[in-house]
């Protein structure tokens, strides 16, 4: 497997993996990813947006969005990852995630935070598994298809 930058060649391939996603009912709010790339490469850094891509296949996807743009919070970074069903517990998550931790830190983040519906069992577990820590449960933070979802907020210090 190798892990590298995303770029616009990718777009087709990371955006139906994202509404793959988006199909399970508890990965994001979002009802349909973006139609251009540039759209959605414009919302994350650009520094930390990766693909994990195997025999020339696209298997998943993880970027770094900034959570806030006051300097206080330069360094907090929200995590994505998301993996194809076909290749999920194939360690695609593993090799994204590592990729993005080490990319984060050389680019200046001190915190990555990770949202997630608290229904979503397995991504809570992946990130416990990578040392973040539950900081709460956001009760009804937001409303999909009209019923209201509560998120895990997850965050790994690195200071």
């Amino acid at each position: 497997m190798e892990v590298r930058i995303v770029t616009k060649t990718d777009w087709s391939k990371v955006r139906e993996i994202y509404q793959l996603g988006i199909d399970t009912g508890v990965a994001t709010f979002e009802t349909s990813p973006p139609v251009e790339f540039q759209t959605w490469i414009n919302k994350v850094d650009k520094e930390n947006g990766f693909v994990c891509i195997k025999n020339e296949e696209l298997l998943g996807w993880a970027t770094l969005s900034k959570v806030s743009s006051r300097c206080a919070y330069e360094g907090v970074g929200e995590v994505s990852i998301y993996v194809d069903p076909k290749y999920q517990k194939q360690l695609v998550g593993e090799a994204l995630y590592e990729t993005l931790e080490r990319s984060a830190l050389k680019t200046g983040y001190w915190t990555l935070q990770a949202q997630l519906f608290t229904q979503n069992v397995a991504s809570k577990a992946f990130f416990e598994k990578h040392g973040f820590r539950e900081v709460g449960i956001r009760k009804k933070i937001g409303q999909l298809n009209g019923e209201w979802v509560d998120n895990y907020l997850f965050e790994k210090n690195f200071n």
